[in-house]
């Protein structure tokens, strides 16, 4: 069994150590650090994560948060992320700890100081990550309960931009911006393109939003679906002129966004999706 010596108490939760390679780490655990002492033992069965703080940016930064803030906010994160973690059923990057920490103590003393700063996506969040918006929402909720205060539905807005931004190994919080605003401006052009207004209630809808933020995913990871064979490609532009002509304006509006060229084989399925979606 990896026993791990403390080198630090940073708080009651969270303690620094050094693993079997010898690199710095920050352990998590309920009650690791009370009443332990420098040059402790350890043993992995108190030891819930394990944070490489060679995989962190400005861990210094994160280390001076860390011991300034009240072990109330660690135990908020933990629990925030616990749920998320159970709620929607995938990974999150090490890191987002950290940033969501240091987002909700930013919340709490914006709060505190009486600044409001509206969240300007928070329809878009609500309508394009409704389940990272739902867990968001809850933890607000259980953060106003336990810390006695009243953060905004906002907030919520601003947490699931993290949930969503900490689910990817490669996206940062700019990418994820600009994809609410990606999928924004792509659904308005298919209403504006038909005269249509959506059923957001359908289930088109929910496919063709599921498949946007993969598709979107997939261009900033440049890893876009390719193929060689363009007959079904040729028949279905020929059939479907005007969903066509509408995945090529949304292609034109991509080039312009991100400078990059869409393989044949993404407009495909774009226009499949629209056909779904518009009729």
């Amino acid at each position: 069994m990896i026993t791990f010596k403390v080198d630090k108490i940073l708080n009651n939760s969270l303690v620094l150590s050094k693993n079997s390679d010898n690199n710095e780490v920050i352990l998590m655990g309920k009650g690791i650090g009370f009443n332990a002492k420098v040059g402790d033992l350890l043993d992995a069965e108190q030891i819930e994560k394990c944070f490489v703080l060679q995989q962190i940016t400005d861990i210094q930064g994160y280390l001076n948060l860390i011991e300034s803030l009240p072990d109330d906010y660690i135990e908020l994160t933990r629990f925030l992320l616990d749920y998320a973690n159970k709620t929607l059923q995938t990974t999150f990057r090490e890191t987002l700890f950290f940033t969501l920490l240091d987002h909700l103590n930013y919340a709490i003393e914006r709060y505190y100081s009486g600044v409001v700063i509206q969240n300007r996506l928070l329809y878009e969040v609500k309508s394009f990550y409704p389940k990272e918006f739902e867990v968001a929402k809850y933890g607000i909720t259980y953060i106003n309960q336990r810390l006695n205060i009243s953060l905004p539905e906002e907030e919520a807005g601003n947490i699931a931009f993290h949930l969503v931004n900490g689910q990817s190994h490669q996206q940062t919080m700019q990418h994820t911006l600009l994809s609410v605003k990606m999928l924004k401006d792509i659904f308005n052009i298919i209403q504006f393109n038909f005269a249509i207004r959506i059923d957001k209630q359908s289930l088109n809808y929910s496919r063709f939003l599921t498949h946007m933020q993969f598709f979107i995913q997939r261009i900033f990871e440049q890893k876009q679906l390719q193929s060689d064979n363009d007959f079904v490609f040729q028949q279905v532009i020929r059939q479907y002129p005007d969903e066509f002509k509408c995945a090529n304006i949304i292609k034109k509006y991509l080039i312009n966004q991100l400078n990059i060229t869409i393989s044949n084989e993404e407009i495909l399925y774009l226009i499949l999706h629209i056909i779904r979606i518009v009729h």
